[in-house]
This record gives C-alpha cells, sequence and structure tokens, in this order.
C-alpha cells in the first residue's frame, strides 16, 4: 500500500517553529506512539477539553486553559510531522529488514563537528510548525500533560521566520537569515515539481537513480570541476554507501536531517561586507551570484560557474559553490530540500543566533552526508588543496548544539496526518 507524504514538508512553512525530541519512557513504545497519535489528531482538530465543574475544583484542571477552553479554534496553519529515529525503530522492535536502510545515528564526529552539549537524538522529533507559537506551545504541553508516562522531552528549540507567502506579509523572495543575505535562493521545490520531489521522498522502485560514491582518487583527465589532470578532488574513503534496497511501506516517506546550531553573530557583523559575500558567494542585497551583475533581477539566475567551472569569479570555497557545486554528472542528484529555521534565544549578555538546520531528502548518504563530507568540510575539492566551505566553517564561527537523523513515515491517510504508516 503507498501512503502519502506527511503534511509540514511541501507546504507553506508557517512563521513558528517548535522543534521537540521525545524519548520512549517504557517498555510499551508502540502504545505510547498510538498514544501520540491521539494527541496529534486532537491538536489538528481543534478540541480542547473543557473546564472542570464546580464540584471538581479542587482537581487539576484537565485543559492548560493557554488557548482557552473552546473547541474549533483557529490553529494557525498548524502542521505536527513525526520522525523516528534508528533508536525509536529498535524500541518499537521493527526488524533490521524492514526498517528505511538508510537510517543510522548521526555521527558527530565524521560530520566533522565536535560532539555537541546534548548528543541524546531521542526516539521521536516533532517538527511543529503554526503561525502563533501559543498553538505551537499547546501541543508539547498536552504531551508533557497526558503522555509523562509514555514519553519524556529530551529537548526543545523554537524558530521564527520573518516571512510567508500570504499576501500582507513579507514576500518569501525577501526572507533574509540572520546573517543579512537572502536565503533559500536555490532550494528545490518538490511542491510544483516532480523532478524535485523525486529527490525528496523515498520510492523503492527508483533507487537505480541514486548517484554512486565517485573514486576516492582524481582521475588523470581534466575533472568536470575545472581542474588540471592529477589535480582534480579527492573523496574520503570511507563515504557511506547508497541504500541496495528499500521497504515497500517506506514509499512517499523521507529522510529528516536535523541541526542546531549558534553562530558568533557580532564578530560576522564586523566583517567588511565584502568578505561577507565572498564567503557566501551572492551579493548581499540583491542575492545574485557574484560572477553576474549585483541586480535583483538576477536572484533567480544559473551562476556563470554552473556552466563555466573554470570561472573562478565565485570562489571554490563560497558556500554556494561547496555546497553545490553544479559540476558533475550526479551532482544536481545529491541536492536536498531545506526547511530550517532561524534561531533566537536569550543568553548572558546578549541574544544567541543560529538556524535549526532542517533539511528533507530521499537518503542521508547520497544527500546530506555527501554534501557535508564529499564537499563542504572536503579541503580537496573542487581540488586539491582548495580548503574547506569559507561560511559555515570560517567566517560563521559555528557552535552545534544538537540534532539528528530520523525517518518522516508517509501517512495511510492523506487528510488524517496522524494516520502515520509504519510495519506493523
Amino acid at each position: 500500500m503507498s501512503g502519502h507524504p506527511q503534511a509540514g514538508i511541501v507546504n507553506r512553512p508557517p512563521e513558528h517553529l517548535l522543534l521537540a525530541t521525545l524519548s520512549f519512557a517504557n517498555e510499551n513504545a508502540r502504545e505510547a506512539l498510538r498514544a501520540l497519535g491521539s494527541v496529534v489528531e486532537r491538536e489538528l482538530r481543534s478540541d480542547l477539553d473543557p473546564p472542570n465543574p464546580s464540584e471538581a475544583k479542587d482537581q487539576p484542571s484537565q485543559e492548560t486553559g493557554e488557548l482557552g477552553f473552546s473547541d474549533d479554534y483557529d490553529r494557525a496553519h498548524l502542521t505536527i510531522t513525526l520522525g523516528i529515529s534508528d533508536s525509536g525503530f529498535s524500541k518499537l522492535g521493527v526488524e533490521t529488514a524492514q526498517r528505511p536502510q538508510d537510517l543510522v545515528p548521526i555521527p558527530w564526529g565524521e560530520l566533522g563537528d565536535a560532539p555537541p552539549p546534548n548528543t541524546d537524538s531521542g526516539d521521536l522529533v516533532l517538527q511543529i510548525c503554526a503561525d502563533n507559537l501559543y498553538v505551537c506551545e499547546h501541543v508539547v504541553r498536552r504531551v508533557e500533560q497526558e503522555l509523562s508516562q509514555e514519553l519524556t522531552v529530551v529537548s526543545t528549540v523554537i524558530g521564527s521566520q520573518r516571512y510567508n507567502s500570504r499576501a500582507g506579509r513579507t514576500a518569501r523572495h525577501e526572507g533574509r537569515a540572520l546573517i543579512g543575505f537572502l536565503d533559500g535562493t536555490s532550494n528545490l521545490n518538490p511542491r510544483n515539481s516532480e523532478q524535485d520531489a523525486a529527490l525528496v521522498f523515498v520510492d523503492p522502485a527508483n533507487l537505480g537513480d541514486y548517484p554512486d560514491n565517485p573514486p576516492a582518487e582524481p582521475p588523470p583527465t581534466p575533472s568536470p570541476y575545472g581542474s588540471e589532470p592529477g589535480k582534480g578532488p579527492h573523496f574520503p574513503t570511507d563515504l557511506r554507501d547508497k541504500p541496495p534496497n528499500e521497504p515497500d511501506w517506506t514509499k512517499n516517506g523521507t529522510y529528516l536531517v536535523v541541526r542546531v546550531s549558534t553562530f558568533g553573530s557580532r564578530a560576522w557583523d564586523k566583517l567588511s561586507q565584502s568578505t561577507q559575500e565572498a564567503s557566501v558567494g551572492r551579493f548581499k542585497v540583491s542575492g545574485a551570484s557574484l560572477d553576474l551583475e549585483d541586480e535583483d533581477a538576477l536572484l533567480n539566475n544559473e551562476p556563470k560557474f554552473a556552466a563555466e567551472q573554470s570561472n573562478k569569479a565565485v570562489a571554490a570555497t563560497a558556500h554556494i559553490r561547496k555546497a553545490n557545486p553544479r559540476g558533475g554528472a550526479d551532482d544536481a542528484k545529491r541536492r536536498i530540500f531545506r526547511r530550517g529555521y532561524p534561531l533566537i534565544a536569550a543568553a548572558d549578555r546578549g541574544l544567541a543566533r543560529g538556524l535549526a538546520f532542517i533539511a528533507f531528502g530521499r537518503t542521508i548518504s547520497t544527500q546530506f552526508e555527501f554534501i557535508v563530507r564529499g564537499w563542504m568540510r572536503n579541503p580537496d575539492f573542487p581540488e586539491q588543496g582548495s580548503g574547506v566551505d569559507a561560511l559555515l566553517f570560517g567566517a560563521l564561527g559555528e557552535n552545534v548544539l544538537g540534532g539528528g537523523y530520523y525517518f518522516v513515515p508517509p501517512v495511510s491517510e492523506k487528510n488524517k496526518p496522524w494516520t502515520w504508516q509504519l510495519p506493523f
């Protein structure tokens, strides 16, 4: 049976994100997941408990009350997206052959990041998004209140964005990251492109399209990245191979990567604008690639280096070139769908600023992991001695706080986002 993608992936991202990781509190993981489904259903139906009657006011209020006590309240475009980690599938008793085959615990050391303060990715993750943060908060509060015996909240992250696509609000193409640059310019568009959707959602019948790992040593001939013979890229020898198969039930599910980090905003703001632009690879105001003119109309134009890899107006270490080099025959197959939220949090003597990076893809190994290890953190890409990504691993001064790898199962009924389709 073919399921449907969960809500909260291709729809317009609402203004607020509340990301909550959960762990099963006892051995009855499947029962806990069913109970969570009931909570999610009630939240998505605007179903609240009535206030206590007069004779029961000596008892705790059944409904917490921050959304009132009337059903059918405005959910502010609420979506709740469930992801399950490798440990979650283990506790749910899913046999190895029936699990998503590309799912592993997030390997912080291999990704080049120091282990974050919180290395616990939990068994489940809830991506809760709405245009009203109160609505997001109520979901977690109900889990805490009603499912404390079944689930434990491991961590939470709150993100907010300035833009959305409705009239009267800031247009999406004006939405900027906290570093001041336009964000998501070359992102996938799986809602309107079948080709892009094929890079996001698993299709067990179409795994032959997944790219293979390139040879570790550069070819003797010129590489597709404009390198001289023998000077092309070196790749790590321990890159994970693509999954050889996927269980049938995973069709229209997707893999989810979460990486939460802060950056040194004060140091970043003191950099010259030209230094910032060189690390990103785009003009700060227009958003156009540095190998084009600094004009708003060129924002969505392909960079010149896409067709002329020898053009170095965008440096080899610039973020847009390291994360999406556009030179190899399989490079387009490694793109991921990003749906991150800027992070703003209280901190000593100021604010902590960063990003709740959220990305979806049909694999983790051939997409996110390859992008990070094969390209961005690889000092020998696109040619030997090039250096690492100048933005994320240089100018920003990132501090990773946590994250994880998850699989987002499909749902059996499109209009019932809590009907998660699993092999039991």
